[in-house]
């Protein structure tokens, strides 16, 4: 036990290193007195209606995730809920990955929801989640490959990736692993275990693929970061002509450098990769980590302000909180 404390403590350590290499290599790679003079000629406004979206993107995932609570026969109040959720996105935001077991925990507390029920819902989500996300990178390479707008695909090399038994191997390894899955369920299915009553949580959930209130709040989630993304553009001249296209490459990189386990929102590495697209488009580099570091500042922002809420409601307004 104690051995895996310390590794946790040192991987969190390099992760902070790394992610602050990273910001000072940005840093490194423009000329200051130009990124500031840049950032305070921006037109901040926008920062209003991106917070509007921001709001409707937390509504739209509590909503969401009390559609799935209530596939499990479990009904949590909004106010629980978005308190699950904001401090799950702010302790995520400090720890990778730590959200998710505080968002358990929340729900065990104010509610008494079972682990198996929390964790099935909150991996049902993140299925859901991924599943758009490649549904989404599908879209974009499919639309690079007609408009020869190589973004994504430059830095993948399709040609030499497809090559082999490249695409073979990964369908293997994809088909060895639902079999397992299948295998195991199938043969512990009978048996009344912690994993039978995650898996049969999880199986019950696939059914929501089919419905619409389900459907229609993960189209707002996404369709809201298009247009946060698309928003931001707006705070310089220079990015204001960008396209919706671009747009939506841009939105994919920064969605794909967030989920990368770095401290601090993946500071530096979103960074990084969100400027260098921006400076494939033709934006200079002052301008293009200018609007990378807006963007992530405001979203640090606004989950540190979503999360100071939550604890509020939990340890001021919510009875059952403080008594248990």
């Amino acid at each position: 036990m104690f051995k895996s404390k310390v590794f946790i403590i040192i991987q969190y350590l390099l992760f902070i290193i790394a992610s602050a290499l990273l910001v000072k290599y940005c840093f490194n790679k423009i000329d200051l007195n130009s990124f500031y003079t840049i950032l305070i000629k921006g037109n901040y406004w926008m920062a209003f209606w991106v917070f509007l979206f921001s709001v409707l993107v937390y509504i739209s995932r509590i909503l969401r995730w009390q559609i799935i609570l209530n596939k499990v026969d479990e009904k949590i109040g909004f106010m629980n809920n978005f308190s699950a959720v904001a401090l799950g996105y702010l302790v995520s935001f400090i720890i990778p990955r730590g959200g998710e077991v505080v968002k358990c925990a929340v729900l065990k507390k104010t509610n008494g929801l079972s682990l198996q029920k929390s964790i099935s819902s909150i991996f049902f989500e993140r299925i859901i989640d991924s599943l758009s996300l490649l549904l989404l990178l599908l879209s974009l390479f499919i639309i690079e490959i007609f408009t020869n707008k190589y973004l994504i695909l430059s830095w993948i090399n399709p040609e030499k990736f497809l090559q082999g038994n490249n695409i073979w191997i990964l369908v293997s390894i994809g088909i060895i692993g639902f079999s397992v899955l299948a295998y195991l369920y199938h043969k512990f299915k009978h048996q009344n275990n912690w994993l039978i009553t995650f898996l049969n949580n999880i199986k019950l959930l696939f059914a929501l693929i089919s419905n619409i209130e389900f459907l229609t709040h993960t189209l707002i989630i996404w369709l809201s970061y298009f247009l946060m993304t698309f928003l931001w553009f707006f705070v310089f001249e220079q990015t204001a002509n960008l396209s919706f296209f671009q747009t939506f490459q841009i939105m994919m990189v920064g969605t794909i450098a967030r989920s990368i386990p770095l401290p601090g929102g993946a500071i530096g590495a979103y960074h990084l990769a969100v400027a260098y697209a921006l400076t494939t488009m033709n934006i200079d580099k002052e301008t293009a980590f200018g609007l990378a570091f807006i963007i992530h500042g405001f979203q640090t922002i606004f989950t540190i302000f979503a999360g100071i809420i939550a604890i509020i409601w939990l340890f001021v307004f919510d009875k059952s909180y403080r008594i248990k």
